[in-house]
């Protein structure tokens, strides 16, 4: 599972396997999307950079994509 500690207020942010994030802050959690919205728990505010970071859309891998547009 991905997981990163928010570098300002060292909040911690993780990836669940259904890939939703939960965020622990300060003995609170909440879980949100990659887009921001709050799904469950009482922590009800995340740093939605983190999120897509985390979650978000993904790019396609560079070398993957340099082998198929080399014809």
């Amino acid at each position: 599972m991905p997981r990163l500690k928010h570098p300002m207020n060292g909040a911690m942010y993780t990836v669940l396997d259904d890939g939703l994030v939960e965020v622990e802050n300060n003995g609170l959690t909440g879980v949100f999307s990659w887009d921001g919205r709050h799904q469950s728990g009482e922590l009800t505010y995340a740093d939605v950079h983190m999120l897509v970071w985390l979650a978000g859309p993904q790019l396609p891998d560079q070398a993957h994509t340099q082998r198929t547009h080399r014809g």
